[in-house]
C-alpha cells in the first residue's frame, strides 16, 4: 500500500493540498482490507478470548451471517445499528457485520445508567439492537433486537449484491460528553475510519501487531484502532476487560502491545505489568511524561507511540514513536490524511515555534454531531486552506505548537484552560507542560484557587517519579527557567496521585486545599 503525501500545514503558511471527504485511491476500505488478510490466512488466530481463538476463517463468517440477517431485515447504508454486548467475539462479529451490512454500527456501554443508554439508542435512531439474551430489557428499546447467541443459526449467504461502500457513508456513531449533561453522538465516515486504520498499520509495523490487547470499551473510540488496526493488518487481537489483565500471570494469552492513558500505564508499569510481557505502548488521552516513556522501555517495552486526536476526526490525527530520548514527550506528527493546522484567534497560521489552536482538517473530519446542526456549524467550519470545494476543518479547542526547526507537534493544553491573573492572561496547561518536563515530575495539574476571598493563587500539583518530591523551591526555579515570572505558580503541592473523574481525566474540582508543604496522600 504506496503512503499518501502527508498534509501537516507549514506553520506562517497554509496547505492547499488538505482534502475534503473522500478515500485516498491508495488506501483500502475497512472492510475490503479484513477480508483481504482472512483471505490470505484464514486459519490464523484472530480473536483470543478466554481460553478460546476464533481464527478469521471464523470471524469473517460470524460477520457475514450479522450482515446477512441485517439486510434481510431492510438494514443497510447509513442506517443505525445498535450493539448492546459485552467483550466478546460476538462482540466484535457484530461490529465487522454492521459495517459489511453498509449501516453504522452505535456501540452501548452495558454498564452505562439505563437512562444514558435510552438517550444513544433514541438519539441515533437505532433501526436494529444487536445484543446479548442477558441484556434483553435492560435497556428501552422498541425495535427489533437480534440476540447474538443465535448468530450460529442466522443464513450465511447474503441476501442480494453487496453495495461498495463508499467514503461519505456512515462507519459508527460514538457519545462524547456534552457540555449540556448530554452526550453527543458523533458520526464518523467510512473513509475517515478506513483512512485512520491503513495509516496506523502503516505507521506501527505489521510485526507490532501480532497480539494487541483490546480492552477499551466500544463505546470510546479508542477500541477502533484497538480491534481494527490490527485485524485489518492480519494480526490479532486479545479481548479483555481491563488493561490490567495483562498483569494476570494465569491469563490464557498474553498480548505483546497495550494502550491505555498514561496514568493507567504508570500503575500498570508499577505493577510489573509491562516488565518481559508488552513490547508496544500506545498512549493517548493525556499528556505523557518523558519519565514513564523512560520506566516502560526500561522494562522492556521497545516501542512507545503517542496518539492524540479527537473523536471528530476519526480518533488519531496526529502520532509519532517517542521511544528515542529526546526533551519532552512530542504528540507527533499528522497522519498521512490530515491537515493540521496551528492558527491564533484571527484564524491566521502562525509560525514554527509559536502556539496557537490546532485545527484538523482534510479526509478524517468527521460528518459532526447527530441531530445537532448548530453545534456541527460551531465546530465544524469550512477549511479555507484547502483547493477542494466542500472540505471542512475540526476546531479542536487544544493548544498546540510545532517545534521550531518544523519537526513534530507539542500538545500545550486546551485553549479553554486560559485564565487572568494579576493582570496577565495565562495558559495554565502551558505551566503543566513545563512542570512535566522536570525529571522528578510525573504528572502536573495547575489551577487557581481563591480559598481566602481577594487572594487568588496559582497552584502546582505534581506527583513524584519515585519516593522522594522535588522541593518546592526546585521546581519553581525549573519553571523559572522555562517561562516568564507571572506563570510560575504560586503554592507547590506534591500529591501520591492526582484524583480522576470515573472517564479517567484530571479531577480538578477534587484537588486538595494547601495546606502545610507536606505530601498529601490521597484515600
Amino acid at each position: 500500500m504506496a503512503e499518501p503525501d502527508r498534509h501537516d500545514a507549514p506553520a506562517g503558511r497554509t496547505d492547499r493540498t488538505g482534502g475534503a471527504a473522500g478515500t485516498d485511491p491508495h488506501v483500502p476500505d475497512v472492510i475490503e482490507a479484513f477480508e483481504a488478510r482472512a483471505a490470505e490466512h484464514p486459519d490464523g488466530p484472530a480473536l483470543t478470548w478466554a481460553a478460546r481463538t476464533w481464527t478469521f476463517r471464523e470471524l469473517d463468517e460470524a460477520a457475514e451471517r450479522v450482515a446477512a440477517r441485517l439486510r434481510a431485515a431492510g438494514i443497510g447504508r447509513d442506517d443505525r445499528v445498535a450493539v448492546l454486548a459485552g467483550r466478546t467475539p460476538q462482540m466484535v462479529a457484530a461490529l465487522f457485520g454492521v459495517l459489511k451490512a453498509g449501516a453504522g454500527y452505535v456501540p452501548v456501554d452495558p454498564g452505562y445508567p439505563r437512562d444514558r443508554c435510552a438517550h444513544m439508542l433514541g438519539d441515533s435512531g437505532a433501526a436494529a439492537l444487536l445484543t446479548h439474551r442477558e441484556l434483553v430489557g435492560t435497556v428501552p428499546y422498541d425495535g427489533p433486537v437480534l440476540l447474538l447467541e443465535d448468530l450460529g443459526q442466522w443464513p450465511a449467504t447474503p441476501a442480494g449484491p453487496r453495495p461498495r461502500p463508499v467514503a461519505d457513508q456512515l462507519a459508527y456513531v460514538i457519545f462524547t460528553s456534552g457540555s449540556t449533561g448530554r452526550p453527543k453522538g458523533v458520526m464518523v465516515t467510512r473513509g475517515g475510519m478506513s483512512e485512520l486504520v491503513g495509516a496506523l498499520g502503516t505507521l506501527v509495523g505489521r510485526d507490532r501487531l501480532d497480539s494487541v490487547l483490546a480492552a477499551t470499551p466500544t463505546s470510546f473510540d479508542v477500541s477502533v484502532y484497538e480491534i481494527f488496526v490490527p485485524l485489518c493488518a492480519g494480526g490479532s487481537v486479545v479481548l479483555a476487560d481491563d488493561v490490567f489483565a495483562v498483569c494476570d500471570a494465569d491469563a490464557p494469552a498474553v498480548a505483546a502491545t497495550v494502550s491505555s492513558v498514561p496514568s493507567a500505564l504508570a500503575q500498570l508499569s508499577a505493577l510489573g505489568g509491562l516488565a518481559g510481557r508488552a513490547r508496544t505502548v500506545f498512549s493517548g488521552g493525556e499528556a505523557l511524561p518523558r519519565t514513564l516513556v523512560r520506566t516502560m522501555c526500561e522494562a522492556g517495552v521497545t516501542a512507545v507511540f503517542n496518539m492524540y486526536g479527537p473523536t471528530e476526526n476519526s480518533v488519531v490525527a496526529i502520532a509519532a514513536d517517542v521511544t528515542a530520548e529526546e526533551p519532552g514527550v512530542p504528540i507527533g506528527h499528522a497522519l498521512p490524511a490530515v491537515a493540521a493546522y496551528v492558527l491564533d484567534e484571527d484564524m491566521r497560521p502562525v509560525p514554527d515555534g509559536e502556539s496557537g489552536e490546532l485545527y484538523l482538517g482534510g479526509r478524517q473530519v468527521s460528518r459532526g454531531y447527530q441531530r445537532r446542526p448548530g453545534l456541527t456549524a460551531e465546530k465544524f467550519l469550512p477549511d479555507p486552506f484547502s483547493a477542494l470545494p466542500g472540505a471542512r476543518m475540526y476546531r479542536t479547542g487544544d493548544r498546540v505548537r510545532r517545534r521550531p526547526d518544523g519537526g513534530p507537534y507539542e500538545f500545550l493544553g486546551r485553549w479553554d484552560d486560559q485564565v487572568k491573573l494579576r493582570g496577565f492572561r495565562i495558559e495554565l496547561g502551558e505551566v503543566e507542560h513545563a512542570l512535566a518536563a522536570h525529571p522528578g515530575v510525573v504528572h502536573a495539574a495547575v489551577v487557581v484557587r481563591e480559598d481566602l476571598p481577594g487572594g487568588p493563587r496559582m497552584v502546582a500539583y505534581t506527583t513524584p517519579d519515585g519516593p522522594d518530591a522535588p522541593a518546592a523551591g526546585e521546581l519553581r526555579d525549573h519553571v523559572r527557567r522555562i517561562l516568564p515570572e507571572y506563570m510560575v505558580p504560586n503554592v507547590f503541592v506534591a500529591l501520591d496521585g492526582l484524583p480522576r473523574t470515573p472517564a479517567g481525566k484530571i479531577d480538578r474540582i477534587a484537588l486538595p486545599r494547601p495546606a502545610a508543604r507536606t505530601r498529601v496522600k490521597l484515600r
